[in-house]
């Protein structure tokens, strides 16, 4: 296990560790499928994420911090190898295109840049479902990608390392 993942799982645990609600939910598993979703979709195409906004994020992000709807933690990472390896998690060269409409955001995603947030980003995960949108000031979504496998597996890895933990309580 890298450096990086060691330090997320020890956040994600603490995350865990210091809630005090016992909620009990089986682990969930990933759907790392490379495959057009499934579920209808809806809208004008969204375009990817460009180039320029890739090596920014790379270049000066700061600091991300991830709220999970569903699960009762959040985490966040503020080392330039964690932000790094998280940024190439997105799927640069897959565009989503139009959005499925079945589809559910799982978290919200925040990209700092020295204390401001430049990006909120909506991160999909399930079946047919696993990617990223950055979404605008109206949560408009301003551009989409796909996550890659790695990035699908980290998601549920952490999920899953919250879920055994909760249960644990």
């Amino acid at each position: 296990m890298s450096p990086s993942l060691k330090i997320l799982t020890i956040l994600a645990m603490t995350a865990v560790l210091s809630c005090k609600q016992e909620k009990k939910e089986s682990p969930v598993t990933p759907t790392v499928a490379t495959q057009q979703p499934t579920t209808p979709a809806t809208g004008p195409d969204v375009p990817g994420v460009p180039q320029e906004v890739m090596i920014k994020l790379l270049n000066e992000c700061t600091f991300v911090d991830y709220i999970f709807h569903d699960l009762p933690f959040s985490l966040s990472q503020n080392e330039d190898p964690s932000i790094d390896q998280n940024i190439s998690y997105i799927d640069f060269s897959r565009p989503v295109g139009k959005l499925p409409s079945n589809c559910k955001a799982t978290a919200r995603k925040f990209f700092q840049i020295r204390g401001e947030i430049v990006y909120d980003v909506d991160v999909y995960l399930g079946q047919g479902c696993n990617y990223y949108v950055f979404v605008d000031k109206k949560n408009k979504p301003i551009y989409a990608n796909y996550l890659t496998p790695d990035g699908v597996k980290f998601y549920f890895n952490i999920i899953n390392q919250a879920v055994g933990g909760i249960q644990k309580k």
